[in-house]
């Protein structure tokens, strides 16, 4: 038997996205709320789990938010507004973020393949310690950045964009530091699922560097 979290969030998500864009307050309260509720249940199935787990469902994810980076790849290569640069300096900020964020995925790959071995939570937690300085990074560039999302429709989706793989990098060091948390290894599973998204994360970080930044 599946869980059916995955399509009561889906739901939940959708709920808060539509309610923030209307300006909501009873929408986004009911989505914080359901939001607590759902995350109780999905602890509950990690820490106790009783449920098969299949790793073509989590490819399946990944496939999914290949479409969304994909379609909006595809939307910013036709937005064509005379854009005077970058949001930052190639060799800069984001060069040492593809350092970051390759060398991460260098120290998840060991952690993989030595997992069950007492020295692999320090590959995990290097991996964890790295995808956090990115973070730190592109928080640094959004402040440093002298133009905003409503600049232009060519920013916009810029922004949007990296603003989207900002949030996936994050929501991995979560992931990887609960894994830590509660044991790395402990489920190989898990392990799995959070190295593959950390791998797809940072393939994704090279398309954004060479498309926004690079070209």
């Amino acid at each position: 038997m599946l869980s059916w979290l995955p399509i009561c969030n889906s739901w939940i998500v959708l709920v808060g996205l539509v309610s923030i864009f209307l300006w909501s307050l009873w929408g986004v309260l009911l989505f914080f709320s359901i939001a607590v509720v759902s995350t109780g249940f999905l602890l509950r199935e990690v820490l106790f789990p009783s449920l098969a787990r299949y790793p073509k469902a989590f490819w399946l994810f990944i496939l999914s938010e290949a479409a969304v980076f994909g379609s909006l790849f595809a939307a910013i290569t036709w937005i064509d507004e005379g854009m005077e640069g970058p949001l930052s300096d190639s060799l800069e900020l984001p060069f040492l973020g593809c350092f970051l964020l390759l060398t991460s995925s260098l120290t998840a790959t060991i952690y993989h393949h030595s997992f069950g071995l007492p020295s692999s939570i320090w590959f995990l937690a290097i991996s964890a310690f790295l995808g956090l300085c990115f973070v730190c990074l592109q928080l640094w560039e959004f402040f440093d950045c002298e133009c905003d999302v409503l600049y232009c429709a060519y920013l916009g989706a810029a922004f949007c964009i990296v603003g989207l793989h900002f949030t996936h990098v994050f929501a991995g060091v979560v992931v990887m530091v609960v894994l830590l948390v509660w044991g790395a290894n402990k489920s190989h599973f898990y392990a799995s699922v959070i190295v593959w998204y950390w791998h797809f994360v940072d393939y994704v970080w090279l398309w954004v560097y060479l498309i926004i930044y690079y070209v």
